[in-house]
């Protein structure tokens, strides 16, 4: 009986320690070198001290700004809350300097730039968009590991390359569904068009099947490069990793901006 207990309790050890083995990921962007930190549905994104904290478990984010030693800390709903009330605030601001007889016309374009309907109008969703992703069947070594190449076409156009590798263990660390939820709230109600295709379920498939390792967008049938991983390391994280630096202050969205 002594001996069962003790084996039980060796493996739970062993599951506990296997889980919370974290990942360092270092990429390459078109904005310089970035490093994405990750462990236990947590994830941290961004360069140096800045950048953003996702806690997939409680759902919410962290922006972080180094220049200002402060942070903002919450839900995506009250992001989306707070971004907007910033944007009415900046918009006011901006139609105070602007002759009466052009404020109202002013007024009208701001609106539909920030992908609202103007006064009085509500802001037309797109219809929903054809997404379908297909395997290549190309493969290519990338950050030390073999990667699928799959192509996403929406409504018959080419409009993403997703070089994919199965990566053991980080599927474990990264609830990928749970953070593309977590992100697409952080983009409900956005302007531009086009984003809906993210949300597919072909997509959110393609990004539960392992760990992206480069990503090529195309826009108006040209290619650019959003993302190359250069190295994975596998590494025990601290807690602080995910969370803001000792003595930085907590703000809101409007301090952030400035």
């Amino acid at each position: 009986m002594k001996l069962r207990i003790g084996m039980a309790a060796l493996m739970l050890l062993l599951t506990v320690s296997t889980a919370q083995a974290g990942w360092i990921l270092h990429q390459e962007t078109p904005g310089g070198p970035s490093t994405m930190y990750v462990q236990d549905n947590q994830v941290r994104a961004g360069m140096g001290q800045g950048g953003m904290v996702y806690d997939l478990n409680n759902g919410t984010v962290t922006m972080l700004n180094p220049s200002r030693q402060a942070y903002w800390s919450g839900k995506p709903q009250q992001l989306n809350q707070q971004m907007n009330q910033a944007l009415d605030a900046r918009m006011e601001q901006a139609l105070k300097k602007a002759p009466p007889e052009r404020r109202e016309q002013m007024r009208a374009m701001m609106e539909r730039q920030m992908g609202r309907g103007g006064k009085g109008q509500s802001a037309v969703a797109p219809p929903a968009a054809q997404v379908k992703v297909k395997n290549t069947g190309e493969k290519a070594k990338i950050a030390g590991y073999q990667a699928t190449k799959y192509q996403v076409y929406v409504d018959g156009k080419l409009r993403q390359e997703m070089w994919v590798a199965q990566v053991p263990g980080f599927i474990d660390e990264m609830d990928m569904g749970k953070m593309m939820k977590l992100a697409h709230s952080m983009r409900a109600g956005t302007p531009g068009p086009g984003l809906g295709w993210r949300r597919s379920e072909a997509v959110q498939k393609l990004m539960s099947q392992g760990m992206p390792m480069k990503i090529v967008e195309y826009r108006r049938g040209a290619p650019m490069t959003v993302m190359t991983m250069t190295k994975v390391e596998k590494k025990k994280l601290p807690a602080s990793t995910f969370q803001p630096p000792a003595g930085w202050k907590q703000v809101d969205f409007s301090q952030m901006m400035h």
